[in-house]
């Protein structure tokens, strides 16, 4: 049983709880860390607490890897949220003592072929077990920090609760207040990025989702059919048009599942409505690439270590020049010349079933060419035609190479923006009120060795991307946070 954090209520009445570690974001990274602390760092579970607005921890992650269509993680089976480095391995090899684990699997492609790549299902299976290991459903409080003001004494932390609430915190108050010894801000990324001619309206009506949008991603492509634009059912065509935004990889795993999805159909002689074309609309040429980051940027200390017993270099020079460098301009240069985005690997390419053969195979229709208009058209009609009334149902779209398309639905996987995650919180209250230090050239925060922002804040993900480097925000920049912070509490260098 879960000790909860010490409470007791101020002059308005309102519950205030002192605990010593408070995670903000109950993802990848909030995970792994917390993991980490209960198992390295020998904290007590009950000195800890993940604020995280979801009604499970990882819900972001496995929603959004789901609606890419994603089948293979992009990183190798090191990069986990477990402790031990070949956790992942051992729970899925084929000469595991788990049976039972293996029998519920395809056991026979647990791994990719190349770079021992886990499979998406097991990999979060695996992080499930890590979540029940360390009891950290028992930690999560579901609600969204609405302000956060550190002192010398501790760092007060306001958490507005969601209403179905399942966490420490009592499902009567809207609102709790955390005194925290430790605040770790574990946010992940900014809102998905839309392009410029997307409204409000075309999302509100299912003409346009984005892949990364948790709040506009219920759809499933997947038997029984079902779209996310629900004026499709007054028309009356039978055949489904869809283009997919992007050209990196998120971009080819869904373009790959829409492929398969559509060859299901059909076999299907009861399905209806079916996915008869498949648009794929990028603005820059396909670029193949393994990794989005150079291996280098991913080795943690233990891994620098074994590498220089075994007589290699250590520490990567990649990491020595980024870390000798004093200029944060500098760095954020070496970010983005080192994290390349847009890029799809080899195996999604070029292996079994890749998107080089699918569209050369004709199952979808590749168009290096950007939006640059779009005409709501009303499908009912015979070939469509012009509306500006409550019943579009189609999409018009001018491409830059003056080719017109016509659509049911868009979905973009275009990435995220590029501004400090927390959605105003961080810049409003650390940054604006705390005068916290941030970079002048990109306003992300500069922090320590130790990723300390101030003596009782610590943060992980794209917030600590300035003293980590261009691998921050991926599975291997959790591992490299959780190392630096657990310095930090050991006292090490």
């Amino acid at each position: 049983i879960q000790k909860k954090p010490h409470q007791q209520h101020d002059e308005d009445d309102s519950i205030v709880k002192s605990v010593p570690w408070l995670i903000v974001g109950g993802g990848i990274h909030g995970v792994h860390i917390a993991a980490r602390l209960i198992g390295n760092a020998n904290i007590p579970p009950s000195d800890i607490c993940i604020v995280d607005e979801n009604d499970h921890l990882l819900q972001k992650w496995k929603s959004r890897t789901k609606s890419t269509g994603m089948e293979y993680l992009r990183s190798s089976a090191g990069y986990h949220l477990d402790l031990e480095e070949h956790s992942l391995r051992h729970r899925f090899s084929s000469n595991s003592k788990n049976k039972k684990q293996r029998k519920s699997t395809n056991a026979n492609a647990f791994f990719s072929k190349d770079y021992e790549r886990p499979r998406l299902d097991i990999f979060n299976q695996h992080c499930d077990t890590i979540i029940d290991k360390y009891q950290l459903h028992a930690l999560h409080t579901r609600g969204q920090v609405v302000s956060i003001h550190p002192s010398e004494q501790f760092v007060g932390v306001t958490v507005s609760l969601s209403s179905s609430n399942h966490g420490n915190a009592s499902c009567d108050d809207d609102v709790v207040c955390y005194n925290a010894g430790k605040v770790i801000l574990a946010l992940g990324n900014d809102d998905p990025s839309y392009a410029a001619w997307v409204s409000e309206e075309d999302v509100e009506q299912g003409l346009v989702r984005h892949l990364l949008d948790d709040d506009n991603n219920q759809h499933d492509y997947h038997e029984p059919f079902s779209f996310q634009n629900t004026n499709m059912n007054n028309s009356d065509s039978n055949s489904i048009s869809v283009a997919v935004v992007g050209g990196g990889i998120t971009a080819a795993h869904k373009v790959l599942e829409l492929i398969q999805c559509a060859k299901h159909q059909n076999q299907n002689t009861t399905q209806k409505k079916k996915i008869a074309n498949i648009h794929l609309i990028s603005r820059h040429p396909l670029k193949e690439q393994q990794f989005d980051t150079h291996q280098d940027w991913m080795m943690d200390k233990a891994a620098c270590k074994r590498s220089e017993k075994a007589g290699g270099s250590g520490i990567p020079q990649r990491q020595r020049d980024f870390a000798m460098s004093s200029s944060w301009k500098e760095r954020r240069k070496i970010i983005a010349k080192e994290r390349v985005p847009g890029t799809v690997t080899p195996a999604v390419n070029r292996g079994k079933n890749g998107l080089v053969y699918a569209i050369e195979n004709g199952d979808v229709q590749w168009h290096h060419a950007e939006i640059v208009d779009k005409t709501y058209l009303d499908s009912s009609k015979e070939g469509g035609s012009a509306t500006t009334g409550h019943t579009r149902c189609r999409l018009k779209l001018t491409l830059s190479t003056g080719k017109v398309i016509e659509v049911d639905e868009v979905l973009l996987a275009t990435g995220f923006g590029k501004k400090l995650p927390g959605r105003g919180l961080i810049q409003r209250d650390l940054v604006g009120k705390a005068g916290l230090e941030v970079s002048d050239f990109c306003g992300f925060p500069i922090v320590n060795d130790h990723l300390q922002w101030h003596s009782r804040i610590f943060v992980a993900g794209a917030l600590a991307e300035l003293e980590l480097g261009p691998s921050a925000r991926n599975i291997a920049g959790a591992r490299l946070a959780a190392e630096r912070i657990l310095q930090s509490i050991n006292g090490k260098n």
